[in-house]
């Protein structure tokens, strides 16, 4: 797999790192239920995320009535900020992978479209202290990726080369994101929201594909 030595790992949150997908519909649902419209299954939730809260609302309200917009997001919204940690946990093995790339001086980054505030509370509740150098989420309405630059002026202290910088997301928005950072290295990983067929029916393809986080191990070089 890969031959040379890595300086840091930026993760996407959402299927790459935590198993959000519970929480996230069952606070869809919540909204949805409350103004009288169709719920949506766990399958169509995993479907809609990736592009932000914002695009997840326009997506699981179909099109339909969208002038209720701005109330539907905001009972979700609310009823997230209390209940987006009752579900939600690591993947199986990862955290021992990231504590050993941590030992080994890889510098460790989360790039995010999930809010600023609640992947933080994620980070600090299900991580280990200081596992990540920077997490940089994305406030209330601001710009999402795959545009690169909230990462680049989050993390310009770092002077990070990004030729030795491996990316590891689950979703269409993360290769465009990795390609967007121009990454040396670039891995899609299956455990998450979004199928290996989606992911080959983009135009730009990752490097590797990861069917399990203990992959990841093999970028972890002395």
């Amino acid at each position: 797999m890969n031959t040379k030595k890595i300086q840091a790992f930026i993760f996407d949150m959402d299927g790459t790192i935590v198993e959000t997908n519970s929480d996230i519909c069952d606070a869809v649902n919540y909204s949805l239920k409350f103004h009288h419209r169709d719920e949506i299954t766990y399958d169509e939730c995993k479907s809609f995320l990736g592009n932000g809260s914002v695009k997840l609302i326009q997506r699981a309200m179909k099109g339909i009535h969208m002038e209720d917009f701005d109330s539907v997001f905001n009972i979700y919204y609310q009823y997230y900020l209390t209940h987006f940690i009752v579900k939600t946990k690591p993947y199986d093995g990862l955290i021992d992978v990231l504590k050993r790339a941590k030992e080994k001086g890889i510098l460790l980054f989360i790039y995010t479209n999930k809010p600023e505030k609640i992947a933080l509370e994620i980070v600090e509740k299900l991580f280990p202290n200081n596992l990540f150098d920077k997490m940089v989420g994305i406030p209330l309405g601001g710009i999402t990726k795959p545009d690169p630059n909230s990462f680049l002026k989050q993390t310009e202290t770092y002077h990070l080369n990004f030729d030795n910088i491996a990316y590891f997301g689950d979703s269409t928005t993360d290769i465009q994101t990795a390609a967007n950072l121009h990454v040396g290295t670039m891995c899609s990983v299956l455990w998450g929201y979004q199928s290996k067929e989606t992911l080959l029916s983009y135009p730009i393809q990752p490097n590797y594909f990861l069917k399990n986080p203990k992959e990841i191990e093999e970028f972890i070089i002395d």
